[in-house]
């Protein structure tokens, strides 16, 4: 009986240990994208595939018109073609 008991509590104390939240990531150092983003100090980038500190870099949305034709008659959010750097830019 008392092998038993101590069975059941040992069992028990395992289980429970399975159900605590998971601890938050440590200096954003996981490789995992979900535990990377369930921290709210980190951001997975996902060009370089890996989680990292701080908040993601802003990029230009115009950025991924690559011809000026494009650019140019993109209305919806704003874009202008830079003739210097040959890139479509956000004209705001």
């Amino acid at each position: 009986m008392r092998r038993m008991s101590v069975s059941l509590i040992a069992a028990l104390a395992v289980l429970a240990a399975g159900t605590f939240p998971v601890a938050a990531v440590e200096n954003c150092r996981t490789g995992d994208s979900a535990l990377c983003l369930s921290d709210p100090n980190c951001h997975w980038d996902y060009e370089r595939r890996g989680c990292y500190e701080g908040a993601p870099q802003q990029e230009d949305a115009c950025a991924a018109h690559s011809h000026q034709e494009t650019c140019d008659t993109d209305l919806t959010i704003g874009c202008k073609w830079n003739a210097e750097s040959k890139q479509c830019k956000s004209a705001k």
